[in-house]
């Protein structure tokens, strides 16, 4: 066919149109995340692509693939769900349909699989998919662990990675051993297809006994049709900051972090260049997909041509405000000490009752204290014991008499005290069962029962009140422990986070506050996390459960507030606080005229608190230490993570249940007198386990107090 003269500018403007629109996709890039990930925590998924020259947009609130995808973004980073394990949105058969479709015409689909005792599901549904598209790769059920790694963690250790080459280069200019957090065994055909692989100390907790895995590969790619996948933990892809679970990246390892960036970048670098694939094996032929064995069935909705209106995208990362790098209203002992914080319980448990510790081992423990130069003492102070209502004689009197001993053990020393409520182990009235995102019964209560606030929060927090009221000049904070289910099974899994709460008393709150009340009030259980995904309401629903939280911690608070005016807030967490109903216990707890002190085992953490501050969430943060730390030669180093990148660190004495503290012998004397201006307080993470069940022995305990700003 031939043109006019007349038309053929309008056709040159055409073509160039059409590759102009084409140039900026092959810098475009879609994440996605089924866990529903706050965009804070996903921001050092996403610094490496952009370090690569890649735009990245987020839709949380949609995390499966629609049609309108496809000619906007070329490459994809899909983070698998947590299912059955926790809950989550999961993979679906639209999804799998699309991604063949994505590859097929030159795409790239970055497959971050969850791991390390989650996302059973996805693994099983990816696999699949690998095995229909021919890749020659498969994930492994097992992580990898290293008990020789260099890695200084509060967590499993994590064999260090190596760079494969592709080719004949490597990727980028890694050679030296980096860390790469949380992988599992990722088995390829060929070992051209591998990227990365362990230590040659890496093994697996296989069944009857840990079974050795030197060389194994932890990143893998395949070419299908025209374009590429590459499968990685999504543990890996976000080592670089804070995720929604605790870390594993070590300390006190800039360089070696240095050299993770530069892979991952490498990755996303190389993601770009088709011309550098050629060394990667084409997928092989595939088999039937068949999807009716899944550990749980797998969604068969169609792909919708576009995501729902009202749901929107997130460049990342996000860049805070540098204003916002310090918390305001700091108080003078906290900005010239920092926060230095042993958690422990006050209490010892013992034919699951709990009994006050024997008065030598709390003069141990004040002996501790003094010789680790703490100025804070924290942990489970058993308050729902006190509640008149619900509690035993006997356990009232047990808590009556610990009180008593810490009081008056304490009170001659500089040590402030924060006495806390265990809400990951607290023995709560019944309520109705939170559920998941399937319509699935949780270990956790329903969040916004009336029964779990008036015979759980209330009365703990009514009784630390009122101890608080009459010691003002010992207790300077009351703390909340939500515990981690994943390293604590004394915390029974009571934790909360996306793609839950659609019990009935959650539903019918969130759909009042959205007045959506009316049809949607019937649905069964399991229709009802889909129905507001598909309608594009998740966002809101998820806001008014934030609210609704923050509203009940609100009235807790000022409840407090009114039997003593400055007392300040600690919680501990097992990770950055960054889902609904963290974000609301913090936003009710919070005030204008003093930070909230918030403890976590999370080392790098000024950005994502100046995100929280942008939400009106001022807060200080201490890092947890562990033994394996305080041992390190980098003196240097671990004072500018802990005073530097964060106000101060605690430290665990025991796990619950363990019986009395102060094992270890320390020497020095009572506690020095002091002002009780200088304490100090606490509250976040889920115990050491590296330190045993006692306390540190005396040369540990002296490096503690080394630790000074």
């Amino acid at each position: 066919m031939r043109l006019s003269p007349s038309a053929r500018p309008a056709a040159r403007l055409s073509v160039l149109l059409l590759l102009a629109a084409c140039q900026p996709q092959a810098r475009r890039l879609l994440l996605l995340d089924l866990a529903l990930s706050d965009p804070v925590v996903l921001n050092g998924t996403a610094r490496p692509w952009v370090d690569a020259g890649y735009t990245v947009r987020y839709r949380r609130f949609y995390p499966h693939l629609t049609r309108g995808d496809l000619p906007q973004f070329r490459t994809l980073v899909l983070l698998l769900g947590r299912e059955p394990e926790a809950p989550s949105d999961a993979l679906t058969a639209g999804d799998l349909a699309l991604l063949d479709e994505w590859v097929r015409r030159g795409g790239v689909v970055v497959l971050g699989y969850d791991g390390d005792g989650e996302g059973y599901l996805d693994r099983w549904t990816a696999n699949r998919w690998l095995e229909y598209e021919g890749a020659g790769i498969s994930i492994g059920d097992l992580v990898l662990e290293d008990t020789t790694t260099r890695t200084l963690t509060t967590g499993r250790a994590q064999p260090w990675a190596l760079a494969r080459p592709v080719g004949d280069e490597p990727l980028g200019s890694v050679y030296e051993p980096f860390p790469l957090d949380r992988n599992h065994v990722v088995v390829a055909r060929s070992p051209t297809q591998l990227l990365a692989i362990t230590s040659q100390q890496a093994f697996v907790r296989a069944p009857k006994e840990p079974a050795g895995r030197p060389d194994a590969g932890i990143a893998a790619a395949a070419r299908i049709g025209q374009g590429l996948v590459v499968v990685i933990s999504r543990h890996a892809l976000g080592t670089l900051g804070p995720q929604y679970r605790p870390s594993t990246t070590p300390f006190l390892a800039a360089d070696a972090l240095a050299d993770t960036r530069a892979f991952l970048t490498a990755v996303a670098r190389w993601t770009r260049r088709p011309a550098e694939w050629a060394h990667v094996p084409q997928a092989a032929h595939g088999v039937p997909l068949a999807l009716q064995q899944a550990p749980l069935p797998v969604e068969l909705q169609s792909p919708r041509l576009e995501p729902p209106v009202a749901v929107s995208t997130t460049e990342l990362p996000l860049i805070p405000d540098r204003k916002l790098a310090r918390a305001t209203n700091v108080p003078d002992w906290l900005r010239q000490q920092g926060l230095r914080v042993l958690w422990t319980p006050l209490l010892a448990t013992r034919d699951e009752q709990r009994v006050p510790r024997p008065a030598a081992t709390l003069d141990s423990l004040v002996t501790f204290l003094d010789v680790g130069g703490f100025n804070l003492l924290s942990g489970d102070a058993y308050p729902e014991g006190a509640d008149s209502a619900h509690a035993r004689w006997w356990e009232r009197d047990a808590v009556r008499r610990a009180w008593s001993d810490a009081v008056n053990r304490l009170g001659p020393t500089s040590v402030a005290w924060i006495p806390a409520f265990d809400y990951a182990a607290a023995r709560l009235p019944p309520a109705d069962s939170s559920r998941g995102a399937r319509g699935e019964a949780l270990p956790a209560p329903c969040a916004l029962d009336t029964a779990l606030w008036a015979g759980g929060f209330a009365p703990a927090a009514t009784a630390l009140g009122r101890l608080a009221g009459e010691q003002r000049t010992l207790v300077i904070a009351l703390g909340f422990d939500l515990g981690d289910p994943l390293r604590d099974p004394g915390s029974r899994g009571r934790s909360y986070g996306m793609g839950q709460e659609f019990c009935d008393a959650a539903w019918r709150r969130a759909l009042t506050q959205l007045g959506r009340r009316g049809v949607l009030d019937s649905l069964p259980f399991a229709a009802r996390y889909p129905a507001l995904r598909e309608a594009g309401l998740l966002p809101l629903y998820y806001r008014a459960l934030e609210d609704e939280v923050a509203e009940r911690a609100s009235a807790l608070r000022d409840r407090v507030l009114r039997q003593r005016r400055d007392l300040y807030f600690a919680f501990r967490l097992p990770q950055p606080p960054a889902d609904w109903f963290s974000l609301g216990l913090l936003r009710g707890f919070a005030l204008p005229d003093r930070p909230l002190l918030l403890l976590t085992p999370e080392a790098k953490t000024r950005d994502l608190l100046a995100s929280l501050r942008a939400r009106g969430l001022n807060g200080v943060h201490a890092v947890e230490l562990t033994p394996a730390l305080l041992r390190a030669r980098d003196w240097v180093g671990l004072r500018r993570v802990v005073f530097d990148d964060n106000d101060g660190f605690w430290f665990a004495g025991e796990e619950r249940g363990s019986g009395g503290l102060g094992g270890g012998r320390v020497g020095g004397g009572r506690g020095s007198r002091g002002d009780r201006g200088s304490g100090g307080a606490g509250g976040g993470g889920r115990g050491a386990r590296a330190s045993g069940a006692r306390t540190p022995g005396d040369s540990l305990v002296r490096l503690m107090r080394r630790l000074a700003r």
